[in-house]
C-alpha cells in the first residue's frame, strides 16, 4: 500500500531513528556499531572479513523520553570486508574498508502519534558505508589515535510511499576521530564521528547533523576480554524543510539524543574473534530506546 511517509514513522536499522532527522529514516550509522574495536589500532595487513548480528527491541520515544505507541523489532547483519595493504601514510598504518548492512524489521503502532496504526513489515539493502580513508598513529606508552573519512552511498531501500524504509536516498559524509590504548591486559577506545547528511532529492528534506561517541573498556582474563561499554548520539543541527506543505505538511523534525550502557565479551578461536555485547538505552529523546543484543565475528581472510 503506497502512502506518504507520515511525521513520526518509524526508524530502521538497529539503533536509533524516527523523529530526529527525516521522518521514517534512521541514523546512517548505528550508535554502538564500533564497540569492542581497537578503533585507534589497524590489524597487521591482510584482508579481513567482519560479520555483525544485532537484534533490537525497542519503544518510540517522545522528547520527554515517554512511548509514543510504536514498537519495532529490527534484525541486522552487516558484512564488512577491511583491506589492510601495510602503506604507510604521514607515518601513520592506512586501511579502507566497504560496510554493507541488510535490516530486516517489523512495526507495530497502536497510536495515531507515532503515524499511520496498524504493523509493517519490511526487509533489504541499506545504505551501505565506504571508508577511503583510515589513518592511526601509533603514539607510544600503549597509545594509538586514529582519523578516517567515511562516505555512506544512498542505494538502499527506499520508496517515496513505503510506510517504512531501510535506505536513507541521500549522502552522508562521515568525519571520525578515535583513540585506543592498550598494555597490560588493558583496553581502552574512544570512538567520535560526526555526520553530515546531504538533502533527499526526491522531498527536498535536509536531516541534521549528528554526532556519535562509542566507548569501549575491557580486561582480559583467561583468554577472554571482558568489561562496560556505552554509547551516545546527538543532532547537533536542526533540519530544513524545502520541499513545502507537500513534504510532511511544511513541518521538520525536533532533534533527537540517545544514550546506552551495556557489557561486552570477546574470545578468540584460533584466528577468528567473537565478540557478544548487551546494550539498554538509558536515555532516548525522539528516537528509539530499547535494548539492544549484538554478536560479532572477525577473521583474516589472507
Amino acid at each position: 500500500m503506497r502512502l506518504a511517509l507520515t511525521l513520526g514513522t518509524m526508524a530502521c536499522l538497529a539503533a536509533g531513528a524516527a523523529l530526529a532527522r527525516e521522518p521514517g529514516i534512521a541514523p546512517q550509522f548505528p550508535p554502538g556499531q564500533t564497540l569492542g574495536l581497537t578503533v585507534a589500532k589497524n590489524p597487521p595487513p591482510g584482508l579481513y572479513l567482519t560479520n555483525r548480528l544485532a537484534w533490537y527491541d525497542a519503544q518510540l520515544r517522545d522528547d520527554q523520553g515517554r512511548a509514543m505507541g510504536q514498537h519495532v523489532i529490527a534484525r541486522s547483519e552487516a558484512v564488512q570486508l577491511t583491506w589492510v595493504p601495510g602503506w604507510r601514510i604521514l607515518g601513520a598504518s592506512y586501511k579502507t574498508f566497504v560496510n554493507v548492512p541488510f535490516v530486516d524489521q517489523t512495526v507495530t503502532r497502536t497510536s495515531p502519534a507515532a503515524g499511520r496504526m496498524g504493523r509493517y513489515h519490511s526487509s533489504g539493502l541499506a545504505d551501505p558505508k565506504v571508508q577511503p580513508l583510515d589513518l592511526t598513529w601509533d603514539v607510544g606508552d600503549g597509545w594509538h589515535v586514529g582519523a578516517g573519512l567515511g562516505v555512506y552511498l544512498p542505494v538502499g531501500t527506499w520508496d517515496s510511499g513505503a510506510d517504512i524504509n531501510i535506505g536513507q536516498h541521500f549522502w552522508t559524509v562521515e568525519p571520525g576521530l578515535s583513540l585506543t590504548y592498550l598494555q597490560d591486559g588493558w583496553h581502552a577506545s574512544l570512538h567520535v564521528l560526526y555526520d553530515v547528511n546531504a538533502e533527499n532529492p526526491n522531498n527536498h528534506y535536509r536531516s541534521g547533523d549528528q554526532m556519535f561517541v562509542n566507548a569501549t573498556l575491557t580486561r582480559s582474563l583467561s583468554g577472554w576480554e571482558v568489561g562496560p561499554v556505552a554509547y551516545g548520539q546527538k543532532q547537533v543541527t536542526g533540519d530544513e524543510n524545502n520541499g513545502g506543505a507537500s513534504t510532511f505538511r511544511g513541518t521538520t523534525a525536533e532533534p533527537s539524543r540517545q544514550v546506552g550502557v551495556g557489557l561486552l565479551a570477546t574470545h578468540a578461536l584460533g584466528p577468528a574473534k567473537v565478540t557478544a555485547f548487551v546494550t539498554r538505552d538509558v536515555d532516548a529523546r525522539n528516537t528509539l530506546g530499547g535494548d539492544k543484543f549484538w554478536l560479532n565475528l572477525s577473521l583474516p581472510l589472507r
